[in-house]
């Protein structure tokens, strides 16, 4: 969230702690106590929910145009999701108190704030259509999509599991999915890798959700 860095950095920049976070770290884990903000510079982190029978099923992406604690603003003190990162990268996190604080005295943060979550509630609305009518090679050309338009690289740490757990379907889906889009021309993956080779191919095997997303990612 770059306004975040640039409008008030007086009473928020100096109490942000910045770090890197890796593939496959849990940054929350459901009813976990909602204590930190975390504002990713790069990177991806996927809020996920857990199934009964262990599988898990993002709800939505989070990138450096968002941020984790949205919950928050609504009056939630807990977490209802399991929060890890899909792709590395670095994250700020700043504690609720120093959040609240900076809210009540700071009118330009609530902006940022509220603009932040209309954005998310729109992610969630376009996820549950996607989910419902669009084919895997589909979901991951747009995943892909929005997490290039997010980063300054074309190539993530990301495995064919762990965008099974980000879709929740079977690792073989996931596989001829990505085959299918390697076939294409698009993308190149190896073990534990994934490279975007050419976007406008990319572009054209992904759903149509994915033209109604920002595309500055910021």
């Amino acid at each position: 969230m770059k306004a975040l860095y640039t409008e008030v950095p007086e009473l928020v920049y100096d109490r942000l702690v910045t770090k890197p976070v890796q593939t496959g770290e849990v940054l929350y884990e459901p009813d976990n106590p909602l204590i930190h903000m975390i504002f990713p510079h790069s990177g991806i982190i996927s809020l996920q929910v857990v199934l009964q029978d262990g599988r898990t099923v993002e709800n939505m992406s989070i990138g450096r145009d968002s941020f984790i604690g949205v919950d928050y603003l609504l009056g939630e003190r807990v977490t209802s999701y399991h929060a890890v990162v899909a792709i590395s990268g670095r994250a700020s996190w700043l504690s609720a108190n120093d959040f609240a604080a900076a809210l009540t005295a700071c009118e330009p943060l609530q902006d940022i704030m509220r603009g932040a979550s209309r954005g998310l509630l729109r992610d969630l609305m376009r996820g549950v259509v996607c989910a419902s009518v669009h084919s895997a090679s589909q979901r991951v050309a747009t995943w892909l999509l929005r997490a290039l338009d997010r980063n300054d690289s074309n190539h993530f740490d990301i495995t064919q599991r762990t965008l099974a757990n980000i879709f929740g379907l079977r690792l073989a889906t996931i596989s001829d999915a990505c085959a299918r889009l390697h076939a294409a021309g698009a993308i190149d993956h190896g073990r534990g890798t994934m490279t975007i080779t050419d976007r406008d191919t990319l572009e054209s095997q992904c759903c149509e959700c994915y033209r109604d997303y920002p595309r500055d990612g910021r």
